[in-house]
């Protein structure tokens, strides 16, 4: 592997000096991973409500999202080690093949769990990623002790009849056209997602430095500099299809057994409400969630869940509870 990266412009100052990025090799090329280490300034006290040590923590990120986006739990962790890759056709991953789709992640997943020796991990997936995890627990249930899925992981209810154009747009909250625009700066996709109103009331810095990272700079037809997203639109597309309530998707949730946390926000991903698990969707899933207790966040967007701190702290007590006081806690609720 190659040496450590210097540290990302949005990997906040706080956990800069844990922070190092390396390429794994996975099918088709390398697949780049974030690691958040152990802080030598951490405190040594064991968490969680059983005494057991930090969690070793992998973490999987949204649609058109990246590893950065997991910063903002890593603060929350100064004495654990998070692992978190660009999923494959993201982020610094955007060049590598398909096919894509959920099976071809999980098989990524597992391979950087292989390439990092990693086990007894808690699994954290995030709206893609939490369909990810859902499949990488039920390939591989003994690599992992605790899954978190935030808001997503459960299948998404779409009329039979819906276009595909339309499928991304309710996946992406916004014109599928989104993962195709090109900027003509930096400071333009800054623009675009401060005026977003999912980030509009919770911009800073941090998130924009976030924002930069998931544009890369390329030309134009007209041999013009220009920043197009990262995220690979093919990628985009053949992921999306899947979140639908294909047949692979609820067969998987129900051989996990309900052996999962679902955590969801109360708005979706334009700040409306409801949010995308509503009571309504998460009983048409009831059968296949087997169960599985669930936690919602107050006063966040399917954004802001991941990417302030606030829904970073919520996420983190999620952790921290583990599998059997998560569900105890959701019972009690």
């Amino acid at each position: 592997m190659p040496a450590p990266a210097t540290p990302d412009p949005s990997i906040s100052r706080s956990v800069n000096d844990r922070y190092v990025a390396r390429d794994v090799p996975v099918a088709g090329g390398v697949m780049r991973v974030g690691e958040w280490r152990p802080s030598a300034l951490a405190p040594t006290a064991t968490v969680g409500a059983s005494g057991s040590k930090p969690p070793v923590i992998l973490a999987l990120h949204s649609m058109t999202g990246a590893h950065p986006a997991w910063s903002w739990l890593a603060a929350q962790f100064p004495d654990s080690r998070i692992v978190a890759p660009d999923l494959r056709g993201r982020g610094r991953s955007s060049g590598l093949p398909g096919p894509y789709g959920i099976a071809a992640h999980v098989r990524d997943v597992l391979a950087v769990l292989d390439a990092l020796q990693l086990s007894d991990v808690t699994l954290v997936g995030h709206s893609l990623g939490a369909f990810v995890a859902v499949a990488a627990l039920a390939e591989r249930p003994s690599a992992f002790r605790h899954t978190v899925l935030v808001d997503g992981g459960l299948p998404l209810t779409v009329p039979l009849s819906m276009h595909s154009a339309d499928l991304l747009e309710l996946v992406l909250g916004r014109p599928a056209v989104g993962v195709e625009f090109a900027f003509s700066s930096t400071a333009a996709h800054r623009r675009f997602w401060q005026l977003h109103p999912a980030l509009a009331k919770d911009w800073s810095t941090r998130v924009g430095a976030y924002a930069d990272y998931l544009v890369e700079e390329t030309l134009d037809d007209h041999g013009r500099i220009v920043f197009r997203p990262a995220a690979s639109p093919t990628a985009v597309t053949a992921d999306a299809r899947e979140l639908s309530g294909c047949v692979d998707v609820r067969e998987r949730l129900r051989a996990i057994g309900g052996a999962a946390v679902l955590v969801t926000a109360p708005r979706g991903l334009a700040n409306e409400l409801p949010g995308i698990y509503s009571r309504a969707e998460r009983e048409l899933s009831a059968d296949d969630s087997c169960g599985m207790p669930h936690v919602e966040v107050a006063g966040v967007n399917h954004h802001t869940i991941v990417v302030t701190d606030r829904g970073a702290k919520a996420l983190a007590r999620v952790v921290r509870r583990g599998p059997v006081s998560a569900r105890v806690d959701a019972q009690a609720s």
